[in-house]
C-alpha cells in the first residue's frame, strides 16, 4: 500500500507531526512518501492508495498555499482515499473551519474520504504541538490500518 503524506508547515509543527506519522506507517509495513507542497507539483502527485493532507490554519481558515495546492491537484487513482489533518490553536472552536474548507475542495476531486479529519492543537502561534499529539497520530495510524487492508 502506497501512502503519500503531503503537508504545509509554516513553523515546523506540521512537518514534525507528519514525520512522526510517516514513521508509524512505515513500521506498519506501508510504503510512505512524505512531501512538502513546495517539493511537488499538484498535477504530478505520485500514485497512492491514500493521501494524507496536513496544513495549518490562519485566522480560522486553511492556509492559502494549501488551499491553492488542493484546488489544482489531479488524482489519477480512482480508488484512492484521503485523510485530512489540521494544526490549529483551538480545535474545539466553531471559528476553526480549516478541515471543512479542505473537505469542500476535495469533494470535487476524484477521491473519497477514508476517515474523519484530525485537528492537532498548537500551544501558540509558532507552536509547539500539544503534549500527547503522538497518541492521536497513533490512533489515526490504527484507523488507517483497519480501514486499508494490505
Amino acid at each position: 500500500m502506497n501512502v503519500s503524506i503531503i503537508y504545509e508547515s509554516k513553523y515546523g509543527n506540521g512537518k514534525q507531526a507528519m514525520t512522526y506519522l510517516e514513521n508509524i506507517l512505515i513500521k506498519k509495513g506501508y510504503s510512505v512518501q512524505l512531501m512538502s507542497i513546495h517539493e511537488i507539483k499538484p498535477y504530478s502527485l505520485p500514485e497512492s492508495n491514500l493521501f494524507i493532507f496536513n496544513a495549518p490554519n490562519r485566522m480560522g481558515k486553511i492556509i492559502r498555499s494549501m488551499r491553492k495546492f488542493l484546488e489544482k491537484i489531479e488524482i489519477k487513482n480512482t480508488s484512492a482515499h484521503y485523510i485530512l489533518i489540521n494544526t490549529c490553536l483551538d480545535p474545539s472552536s466553531n471559528i476553526d473551519k480549516g478541515l471543512e474548507q479542505m473537505e469542500e475542495i476535495l469533494q470535487k476531486k476524484n477521491i473519497s474520504k477514508l476517515s474523519e479529519g484530525l485537528k492537532l492543537k498548537v500551544m501558540a502561534m509558532k507552536g509547539p504541538l500539544e503534549s500527547g499529539y503522538e497518541k492521536k497520530l497513533d490512533e489515526l495510524a490504527q484507523t488507517i490500518q483497519s480501514s486499508l487492508k494490505m
